[in-house]
């Protein structure tokens, strides 16, 4: 979930990509630093926040961890080294969907590797653009791009154009400060979740019925969320094989406590945030986000959610490249002779 997070991640991600680059040449290819990152984190006290304020005490207490992190992570790169015999199934996409998981696919799609959700409309109205400009030159390529839900490249699919000059011109240029918090904002875009979260997220769903809708208001989903998962084991997978096993074993060992811990979660939400609610974890970037589905919903004349986004982006880009005009122009039409 955007705002909800385990703040150990940024730090395990950290130590597990200083350790893998301290290796030889020879060697760190074997590894894959969401499986070092899954392992480590199965094996260190959960430390979920959903809120800016719980980000920096929580920063503090990971900071306290950092000599058992780096251990953890030493024992993560022994256990976890790739065998060339094992291929996994990854992770299907809809346990990865989230919104940094759905602005990766958006970086992949517009070949901009950083993005962020500010940048996306302008971004894709130049490139509209700039694709039926080729087409009414007549140098579009003919070939079809073709692309996964989230933006993933399949087989030999090329990109629209060189946009070398484009990021110059149009991307912002954001402060350190807000650079950092993309950075660890992106992180949720690994290819590793709890196996839990869903669970936990729907359980918590189907309780809200039984709550007043005067109360509702103060029992955030992110909330729960994290109390939740800061009172259960945590349980990373990063293949469905893993996530599949994670899952049965919950079911079967503390299924029932879930199910407990989710109420008595939400009835702690509920009498804190009678006195106040703190400002959720990444706002404004979330803000950002909210702001960006406007625009491009805007744009495309079409209600374009965080979730559809990238496969409403392919599917508009494609239309530009057969000579469609599938938005609303804010620029002067190009002429044509």
């Amino acid at each position: 979930m955007e705002s909800c997070r385990n703040v150990l991640i940024e730090f395990v991600y950290r130590e597990a990509n200083a350790q893998i680059q301290s290796l030889g040449s020879g060697i760190k290819h074997k590894y894959n630093i969401d499986e070092v990152i899954a392992y480590a984190l199965n094996r260190l006290p959960p430390m979920f926040t959903s809120t800016d304020v719980g980000l920096q005490v929580k920063r503090q207490e990971c900071a306290a961890l950092q000599e058992n992190i780096t251990k953890v992570t030493r024992q993560a790169l022994i256990a976890v080294r790739r065998d060339p015999l094992r291929q996994p199934q990854p992770l299907a996409d809809i346990e990865l969907a989230n919104a940094p998981y759905a602005l990766l696919g958006i970086q992949d799609l517009l070949d901009c590797k950083n993005l962020m959700w500010c940048d996306v409309p302008k971004v894709l109205e130049n490139l509209l653009e700039s694709a039926i400009a080729k087409y009414n030159s007549g140098n579009l390529s003919p070939s079809t791009s073709k692309y996964g839900a989230l933006g993933r490249r399949q087989g030999n699919a090329q990109m629209y154009l060189s946009r070398s000059s484009q990021k110059q011109t149009v991307l912002s240029i954001p402060n350190e400060t807000k650079q950092k918090e993309y950075a660890t904002y992106m992180l949720e875009s690994n290819h590793l979740v709890h196996s839990l979260e869903r669970l936990v997220i729907r359980m918590a769903q189907n309780r809200a019925q039984s709550f007043q809708p005067t109360e509702l208001k103060f029992i955030r989903l992110e909330d729960v969320l994290a109390k939740t998962l800061n009172r259960l084991p945590p349980l990373y997978a990063t293949s469905e094989k893993g996530i599949n096993h994670l899952r049965h074993y919950a079911q079967m060992n503390i299924g029932s406590e879930v199910a407990i811990i989710v109420h008595e979660s939400m009835l702690e939400v509920r009498k804190e945030n009678y006195g106040r609610i703190e400002p959720l974890m990444f706002s404004k970037i979330r803000h950002e986000r909210e702001q960006t589905t406007i625009k491009v919903s805007k744009l495309l004349s079409k209600e374009v959610k965080w979730q559809n986004m990238p496969e409403v982006i392919s599917q508009s880009l494609d239309l530009a490249r057969t000579g469609k005009i599938c938005w609303q122009r804010s620029q002067p039409k190009p002429n044509v002779s």
